[in-house]
């Protein structure tokens, strides 16, 4: 883009040479200035999105790292000791007893949604949203905040992650820096997905996660929560549409 540009800049100048006005100049350069400024936009937010998708991905591999280390030392999930339903307690009890081992930290948060504890976001449709106690959290030695709540029932025994990839820097805002997974313990419909790290919405197409049918897609006017699994439909890349 800038080859284009100098050449375009050049030609200009060789035409004023040749006899243009220099308020015909001045034109050509301030329209040159216009179409820098939107390329190098869009050249930032390019390189933001491969920043964000290169922190995911890494995000990623670190808890799916984790958690196979965890069933190492503490057998396979389904013999894990999960907490019932959604609490303080719970959602602690897995942290500390299922991830904490096997992560660096900057700090560890418990439940507090105090101080720089306290976690507030917007969702993808400019909602705002704050974490309760029931969410366990914490930063990484990256800055890298998390949070997880544990949920269950006779059926199902399920940890949920917000992953901001930046922390609390900026933006928070759902599918731009902050990313929801789930961690199935039990899941007696789909039994397969046990024991694996998934992107909230794993289970939908492409075109299901785009749409606007439900208040979870990865679409501008609902929340957002899909839009890691979008991103890995989409091999790890961020496109538009």
């Amino acid at each position: 883009m800038g080859f284009h540009l100098s050449k375009l800049l050049k030609k200009l100048l060789n035409q004023n040479k040749k006899g243009n006005t220099l308020s015909e100049t001045l034109i050509a350069l301030v329209i040159v200035g216009v179409v820098f400024t939107i390329s190098m936009g869009t050249i930032v937010a390019d390189y933001n999105k491969n920043q964000t998708v290169v922190r995911l991905k890494k995000m990623y591999s670190v808890f799916e790292q984790a958690l196979e280390r965890a069933t190492v030392d503490n057998g396979l999930v389904n013999s894990w000791d999960f907490p019932d339903g959604l609490s303080e307690r719970g959602s602690y009890y897995f942290f500390e007893h299922y991830l904490k081992p096997y992560l660096i930290l900057s700090r560890d948060c418990k439940n507090s949604t105090d101080g720089s504890c306290a976690y507030t976001f917007k969702e993808l449709d400019a909602t705002e949203k704050s974490l309760n106690s029931t969410w366990a959290r914490f930063f990484l030695n990256d800055g890298t905040f998390v949070a997880l709540q544990t949920n269950s029932s006779d059926t199902y025994k399920v940890v949920y992650f917000y992953i901001d990839t930046n922390g609390k820097k900026r933006l928070n805002v759902v599918a731009r820096d902050i990313f929801l997974f789930e961690y199935w313990v039990q899941n007696d419909v789909h039994p397969d997905y046990v024991g694996k790290l998934l992107p909230f919405g794993h289970e939908y197409s492409r075109l299901e996660v785009i749409s606007a049918s439900n208040p979870n897609n990865c679409n501008n006017t609902k929340n957002g929560n899909y839009c890691a699994s979008l991103i890995m439909l989409d091999n790890w890349q961020i496109i538009r549409g």
